[in-house]
């Protein structure tokens, strides 16, 4: 039996984590929220699978860890406790190895560059958990450049050109330097999903990603001497976007262009197709919160200068008319339930009528009916229009006013096809077309320096 320097009879109370830091990282420390919210744990185990033992404490609000005593035991068990606060037990048995009536407790590996087993990941770093909802929320208080090489093999293939790596390297470090999106709710900075970063520890590291990482240490994105958002996605289809476009905020370093790149590389279902019934798009849509009928007629309404979609308009049988416009206009057909989704913001739609309706103006505002609308003749004479039937006089003599300046037609019985290129929702840095200007010889400078305009990386 190891020995152990803690028993039941010695409750020890501290002062938790306090008031958490404005910025997103403190002390080259990030805070990764590996379960929170709903997910939180009855009891989390650790394995110190390269070191000796724990040391158990808290962490100042410079990130510092405090030690307040230490146990040998390398597999232990962490539990709120049922007098409130967290108690630490040897795994699989009832035998308790400290306590605290504090509702937040430290975790330290002890020992040479100690790695620590949870949940299937090998971490580096130490632990905080927080009693919260009835569990423990686990949080991984890892050095920036240790999480930065948990996460690039996590983003990005590691058998890729070294100049790609790098470019992704200084992206994830710039995003945990600036991101602060759930500081606020659960007081870390970034959590380990998609919804953040992927992070996974240290399992899928290759000495490539550990040389990118390495080669970049420290090196952010700024614009203006700011930390710039570093968003990235998989592949754009033919061209980028302007975050304004795509978020309704006008970002300067976050301008579309076309992508000359990624044409020059095979890129895994670059092209796609996914194909809706009019009941199919009714149920994703109401289902999704949005107040609209039975879907009769879904159309590309409006397109960017780049050739990406700006707007989709949806039409019901009782001919209301939805519109959504930037990335609501790709996420308003996601459903998890029928595995279906639109991946990218370049595409077409097809089976729909294509918005039938009569121009008005030269901004493109349209009428979808004629019925009640006033004309104004070449004498003056304000006229009001009854039903459907007009006409109108061009230059080649009068034509019959059918409607459907932006196509017109009946929309398909079926439903509809939606074709286009690309993943991801086309803002900032394509991880293709980074791969693809890699290939070209491109370096990790001349390939942030393209996706986005006016930043310095330092």
């Amino acid at each position: 039996m190891k020995k152990v320097l803690f028993l039941l009879s010695l409750i020890v109370t501290f002062c938790a984590l306090g008031t958490v830091s404005a910025s997103a990282v403190t002390n080259d420390t990030v805070k990764v929220g590996l379960r929170y919210g709903s997910s939180v744990m009855s009891s989390a185990n650790l394995e110190n699978d390269q070191g000796r033992g724990y040391e158990f404490g808290y962490f100042e609000d410079d990130r510092t860890f405090v030690s307040l005593g230490e146990t040998d035991e390398t597999t232990i068990t962490m539990e709120p406790a049922r007098r409130g606060g967290i108690q630490v037990v040897v795994t699989g048995t009832d035998h308790v190895l400290w306590e605290t009536e504090e509702d937040t407790l430290a975790v330290m590996p002890m020992g040479r560059d100690p790695i620590t087993w949870f949940r299937g990941n090998r971490y580096r770093g130490g632990f905080e958990y927080t009693v919260s909802g009835g569990g423990l929320q686990v949080v991984n208080m890892v050095d920036l450049e240790d999480y930065v090489k948990g996460v690039l093999p996590s983003e990005m293939p590691g058998d890729w050109e070294l100049e790609a790596l790098k470019a992704q390297a200084v992206c994830a470090r710039t995003f945990a330097c600036l991101n602060t999106k759930h500081l606020s709710a659960y007081g870390f900075d970034v959590c380990n999903s998609t919804d953040c970063q992927v992070y996974s520890g240290v399992g899928a590291a290759t000495s490539a990603t550990d040389r990118a990482v390495e080669e970049t240490e420290g090196e952010c994105l700024y614009y203006d001497g700011e930390l710039a958002e570093a968003y990235y996605h998989s592949s754009d289809g033919g061209a980028t976007e302007d975050a304004e476009n795509v978020w309704g905020t006008d970002i300067p370093y976050l301008q579309g262009k076309e992508d000359p790149y990624e044409a020059g590389i095979s890129i895994p279902n670059y092209s796609w197709t996914v194909t809706y019934t009019w009941d199919e798009l009714t149920w994703v849509l109401q289902n999704s919160g949005y107040d609209i009928g039975t879907v009769v007629d879904a159309y590309v309404s409006e397109y960017t200068d780049l050739g990406n979609v700006y707007s989709v308009t949806f039409v019901d049988s009782r001919g209301r008319e939805m519109t959504m416009t930037g990335d609501n206009a790709r996420m308003a057909f996601y459903s998890t339930t029928l595995g279906k989704n639109v991946p990218s913001l370049r595409f077409t739609i097809t089976g729909g009528t294509g918005g039938s309706g009569y121009a008005v103006n030269s901004a493109g505002n349209t009428l979808s009916s004629l019925d009640g609308a006033s004309v104004i003749s070449g004498s003056g004479t304000v006229s009001r229009l009854e039903g459907e039937d007009h006409t109108a006089l061009t230059a080649s003599g009068k034509t019959d006013l059918t409607g459907g300046t932006s196509g017109g037609g009946t929309a398909s019985r079926d439903g509809i096809t939606i074709t286009g290129t690309g993943s991801g929702h086309n803002v900032g840095m394509s991880q293709y077309g980074a791969k693809a200007m890699a290939e070209q010889g491109r370096d990790y400078i001349d390939i942030l320096e393209f996706y986005f305009t006016g930043i310095r990386v330092r």
